[in-house]
């Protein structure tokens, strides 16, 4: 049976959109982006960050979530071993147009990770400096397990947040795949 994670138009038409909407990852479309300042970071201090994130794509699913043909986000998961992913995420100036689907998708996508690649926990690294995205993460059912020091690019702290499948469900949907540590 194929995954859901494989079909970018079935997830489309599974969260209702048509634009924005997701497409599959593509460098290139890195290069179409303005990535906001605490994004923006990573490609002014690691050389090739575009073909780093090319390389995370081809470990796990990545998309690339667009609106009138610009890209506002790419994002993927990386399952590291079995049982853990971690998710890894780029934005652009005009993601707050999309603030409310991208949130609904995210959510849902987190969902699918877990469950489709048979996680049990799913990690993030998020700028400490970057308030709006700890708010969202932890929205999103992430628990903060502490701070990385001086991990980032610059030097500046990131937090390291997880969330963590142990049988009970998440978000109110049972995970039909996802082996419990229970």
């Amino acid at each position: 049976m194929s995954s859901p994670l494989n079909d970018v138009q079935g997830l489309n038409a599974r969260f209702g959109l048509t634009d924005p909407k997701l497409v599959e990852f593509h460098p290139a479309l890195i290069r179409m982006m303005t990535p906001r300042a605490t994004d923006k970071v990573f490609f002014d201090h690691v050389d090739n960050f575009p073909s780093i994130l090319d390389g995370y794509s081809r470990m796990g699913p990545a998309y690339c979530a667009v609106l009138h043909g610009k890209p506002l986000a790419v994002f993927g998961c990386i399952p590291l071993w079995r049982g853990v992913g971690e998710c890894w995420l780029v934005t652009d100036e005009g993601l707050p147009r999309i603030a409310r689907p991208f949130h609904r998708v995210t959510k849902e996508m987190f969902r699918l990770f877990m469950s489709e690649l048979c996680l049990f926990r799913l990690q993030v690294t998020v700028h400490s400096g970057n308030r709006l995205a700890v708010k969202w993460i932890e929205r999103l059912y992430f628990k903060r397990e502490g701070r990385l020091r001086s991990f980032g690019p610059d030097g500046e702290d990131f937090f390291m947040y997880a969330r963590i499948d142990d049988g009970r469900p998440l978000l109110g949907a049972e995970s039909a795949t996802a082996p419990s540590r229970a």
